[in-house]
């Protein structure tokens, strides 16, 4: 049997060398790339400084107790192997990366190979090569001495080389498919719908998808109603840029569900300004709204002046809602603002997969707060890390089912006026409109506020 070799991938001497990092992971992590190197497996590493949140050819070294044979004495420090990295959430005190497509490497691969120029040790390139993160300096040369080291090297490099293409899934467009298919599948499930049973998203159609997600949706034709609120958000502003329409329903058993979703992308968005989302999720019966705002931080976990300004300008614009008396400055409530915040773990968009991305969600306050607290103290940047009160997707979808979270008794038509404001600040708007007659669970929040 001839078993395929990988496509060899020619990389002219001009050509930007891929991003690379250097890994030491302990044993048990090896193992665990080992025992299946297609999954992603993440754990914590010292380098907290990624310049690029984008994914990284990995080179992991050996941890020191598996450098050589027993008895042989000491040993050079070897490469174990290859793979893929990008980095996650950053911390007070370490940096989360995200490794997958591992393999390790046949015999022993010294790592001094990395820092080789013309045949001999070069100081200065082994000076530049960081105990563990990314490599920053002389990528070029670093990359060039990896793929000499050995034929079993350059064969990783040529396999992972095409897993590396910058374009895949990090696009601008691409990024706003991520967040529109990650709140849909967010708030289908606090529609009643779980990600898993949403057949649509898993037929999504790339080819046919414009501007938002959900035009590659099949869905069910929107009939508008006699006193009915189906359509009016799509005709309201069915003059702003591209806008497109889906309706979901089903009476099948317990997987009782009815909802309508709208895409709004203003034009100059479509016209390739950089835009950010807003979801709305409004359930008709209860009049109940929660609206999340898609942020993307830096690649130092910092949010930019311009999230910040926009946020601000948006919160300004919105219609205020009546708030309680508070007990101290400090102290806010989940149903005093329908504001949320979404940071995602920065991942690029992927057709294939149909769940919720990794990350977390903040109430307004909070950050409105924090960002207070960070300016009175000299510190004009904010840092998500600082952000300490946060919930996962899956716990706030089941939440705002159950009515602990969302501001109750909001008209339509206010929630409509939000929507504006978010086009003109934001630019992209999608909303998911429930008109199932559920019962809320106990922690409505009218009852809550009363």
């Amino acid at each position: 049997m001839t078993l395929a070799q990988p496509r060899r991938e020619d990389f002219p001497s001009s050509a930007r060398s891929p991003r690379l990092a250097i890994l030491r992971p302990d044993k048990d992590f090896l193992r665990l790339l080992q025992a299946d190197r297609t999954r992603e497996r993440s754990y914590s590493q010292s380098c907290r400084d990624w310049p690029e949140v984008k994914s990284h050819l990995a080179i992991l070294l050996a941890p020191a107790g598996q450098q050589g044979a027993e008895g042989s004495g000491e040993q050079p420090e070897r490469i174990w192997g290859l793979g893929i990295v990008r980095p996650a959430r950053e911390t007070d005190r370490d940096r989360k990366v995200i490794v997958t497509r591992t393999r390790g490497l046949q015999g022993l691969v010294p790592v001094s190979g990395l820092w080789r120029g013309g045949g001999e040790p070069d100081a200065a390139l082994y000076e530049s090569i960081p105990e563990s993160g990314p490599v920053t300096v002389d990528t070029d040369a670093v990359f060039a001495n990896l793929r000499r080291i050995s034929p079993d090297v350059e064969a990783e490099v040529q396999r992972l080389i095409p897993l590396l293409d910058d374009a895949e899934g990090w696009s601008e467009g691409e990024l706003r498919w991520r967040d529109e298919r990650d709140v849909l599948l967010l708030f289908a499930k606090t529609a009643g719908l779980a990600p898993n049973d949403f057949s649509e998203v898993r037929l999504w159609d790339r080819t046919a998808a414009g501007a938002a997600f959900i035009g590659g949706l099949d869905g069910t034709a929107v009939q508008p109603m006699l006193d009915d609120i189906r359509g009016r958000a799509a005709t309201r502003f069915s003059s702003i840029g591209e806008t497109v329409v889906r309706a979901f329903a089903s009476r099948e058993g317990n997987r009782s569900y009815d909802f309508e979703v709208t895409s709004i992308t203003d034009q100059s968005v479509v016209d390739g300004r950089e835009g950010s989302l807003d979801a709305y999720y409004y359930h008709v019966d209860t009049r109940t709204a929660v609206i999340l705002r898609y942020v993307r931080p830096g690649p130092n976990g910092l949010l930019s002046l311009d999230t910040r300004n926009s946020l601000d300008e948006f919160h300004s614009r919105v219609h205020r809602l009546p708030r309680r008396d508070r007990r101290s400055a400090r102290e806010y409530s989940l149903l005093d603002d329908p504001l949320f915040l979404r940071i995602h773990e920065p991942v690029p968009f992927t057709a294939a997969l149909h769940r919720t991305s990794s990350g977390a969600i903040y109430p307004y306050d909070q950050v409105a707060l924090a960002i207070s607290a960070a300016a009175e103290a000299g510190h004009p940047d904010l840092g998500v890390g600082s952000l300490t009160r946060h919930l996962v997707p899956t716990h706030f979808a089941q939440l705002v089912r159950d009515g602990w979270f969302g501001a109750s008794g909001v008209p339509f038509e206010v929630v409509l006026d939000w929507v504006q404001a978010t086009i003109d600040t934001a630019g992209v708007a999608l909303m998911v409109v429930d008109f199932s007659l559920r019962q809320r669970g106990n922690g409505s929040g009218i009852k809550a506020r009363a």
